[in-house]
């Protein structure tokens, strides 16, 4: 029966009276008083207004001591400091942008997308705020990395060319989110612009390698910048109002799909799980079905004894070669002491804080095989191997891989200071150290949050805390002592090389003894 015809029909409504409908029942609802928001704000501005003055002091000093710096000259390969500003902002964005691309830019939480999606109504006023949400962090952020580069490679600058600067850096941040924004609406478009951050990411390490071979100057700081700064504004408003038109036909199953990556992101940050997070991260970007496989027929040619043993390592292996992200991540991380080192006056301390971190985030890279054993231990249950060997066998893959990147980046410590024979053998006895960081990483044990909490500044931690987060790091600090003093005496001695071998042998030992079983 239809109804009748002078009964008025109500007009469906907009996305704003859906949300402001939805915040007047929420709130009587909730259980924190206004002085707890308060709070809560108040500590994220002080977090955001620290760090943010942290980071301009310290540009502010950089800029002043490269500006009292005598120039050097006739160095052959050489990067001027200046470079490593940019190559810095370069890297914060191309980062950004692959961070948006995976938790966002516009997505909706598992209770808006489940009571909001299925309502009629207006679509654009409904997604507007979240299309908003990644944008606006983009352009503080950018705006904080702008005048950081300004205060660097112009310790003193006009303040209008500062401002300028800041202006800029925030508006081609919340481009960059917004172009990605504009993907949303085809997921091959979306796939290639997270590969494009990716990539360019990777790429920084080796942008600033090829500069420091062809070592053009530093780009002087102008009143240009200001031109730019106008220009990015109103490229970002026209990219704004593209996307706010293009938010009616953004698919429901893709603003589901980017909820689900966030919310278990933020899953992951709460509990203080970095492998969760790494999961929660890449997991949505690895292909579902391979193209080829391979049989491994050369197993079968292997002895029954040893064909446990074999096949672990080769999936291993294969995990390895088969993320091409991975790969791509071992040859940045190489390439970062090696723009270090290409400075006129490399100061040591730099130097060893990028191998240190370049080596230990590049092994991570080749542990990915037992990080995942870690998740599902069922595999490895059913192979006949104790944990120990099972250990020791996940350790063959990472150390491999990282003799590789030893190789490189200690060639490139014995361009510097010479020695070559003595630096590669100290960087090869170095690489068990790293596999073996990332392997006991790898098997740590989660947080204990079902015990008392201990009340801190930085909120409630479980107790423990400290001892399951230096798990990885801890050996890796210990094995990298004969490292850290041949770097900071410009020599390879020959009792360092003993020492070395002494401290990988006792870290492999660590990581070989598998832990207590959780009661």
């Amino acid at each position: 029966m239809s109804a009748p015809a002078d009964v008025p029909v109500a007009p469906a409504p907009s996305g704003r009276a859906v949300r402001r409908w939805t915040r007047s029942r929420t709130r009587p609802r909730s259980t924190r008083g206004m002085g707890e928001l308060l709070g809560d704000v108040y500590t994220a501005l002080l977090a955001v207004a620290v760090t943010v003055a942290m980071v301009l002091s310290i540009s502010a000093r950089l800029g002043a001591d490269l500006a009292g710096a005598p120039a050097v000259a006739g160095e052959g390969v050489s990067l001027a400091p200046g470079w490593l500003a940019v190559l810095a902002a370069l890297a914060a964005l191309a980062g950004l942008a692959g961070l948006t691309a995976r938790l966002g830019p516009v997505a909706l939480s598992g209770p808006e997308s489940s009571w909001w999606l299925p309502l009629p109504g207006e679509r654009r006023s409904l997604l507007r705020p979240a299309a908003v949400r990644w944008p606006a962090v983009a352009a503080a952020a950018g705006a904080c990395v702008g005048a950081a580069v300004i205060l660097v490679l112009a310790p003193r600058p006009d303040p209008a060319v500062a401002l300028a600067a800041a202006v800029l850096g925030g508006a081609v941040a919340a481009a960059l989110v917004l172009a990605i924004g504009l993907t949303e609406g085809s997921r091959r478009a979306h796939r290639w612009a997270r590969r494009v951050a990716d990539s360019a990411l990777a790429a920084v390490p080796a942008a600033g390698v090829v500069l420091a071979v062809l070592a053009p100057p530093v780009p002087a700081v102008s009143s240009a910048v200001v031109l730019a700064a106008a220009v990015a504004v109103a490229v970002v408003c026209a990219i704004a109002l593209l996307l706010d038109r293009r938010l009616v036909t953004f698919r429901d199953s893709v603003l589901r799909e980017r909820g689900a990556v966030s919310g278990e992101a933020l899953g992951a940050v709460l509990s203080l799980d970095t492998r969760a997070l790494g999961r929660a991260l890449t997991e949505n970007t690895l292909r579902p079905v391979r193209r080829r496989s391979t049989s491994m027929a050369w197993l079968a040619r292997v002895p029954p004894r040893w064909r446990a043993h074999a096949s672990l390592v080769t999936a291993d292996a294969l995990v390895l070669a088969r993320s091409p992200r991975h790969l791509v991540q071992l040859v940045a991380t190489a390439l970062l002491p090696v723009v270090a080192l290409a400075v006129p006056q490399p100061r040591p301390v730099v130097t060893l804080l990028l191998l240190v971190l370049g080596a230990y985030v590049g092994a991570l890279a080749t542990a990915d095989g037992a990080r995942r054993a870690q998740v599902s231990p069922a595999l490895d249950a059913l192979l006949p191997l104790s944990q120990a060997q099972v250990r020791r066998l996940r350790l063959a893959v990472p150390t491999a891989a990282m003799a590789a990147w030893s190789l490189l980046v200690f060639a490139a410590v014995a361009w510097r200071y010479g020695g070559a024979g003595y630096w590669l053998v100290l960087g090869l006895l170095a690489a068990p150290v790293w596999a073996g960081a990332a392997v006991r990483a790898a098997y740590r044990p989660l947080p204990d949050f079902s015990g008392p909490l201990i009340h801190s500044p930085m909120g409630s931690l479980p107790p423990g805390l400290s001892t399951v987060i230096v798990k990885g790091p801890d050996v890796a600090s210990l094995g990298a002592i004969p490292v850290l003093i041949a770097l900071l005496v410009g020599a390879a001695a020959p009792a360092l090389l003993v020492v070395q071998a002494a401290l990988s042998a006792i870290v492999l030992a660590i990581v070989a003894r598998p832990g207590r079983p959780a009661t």
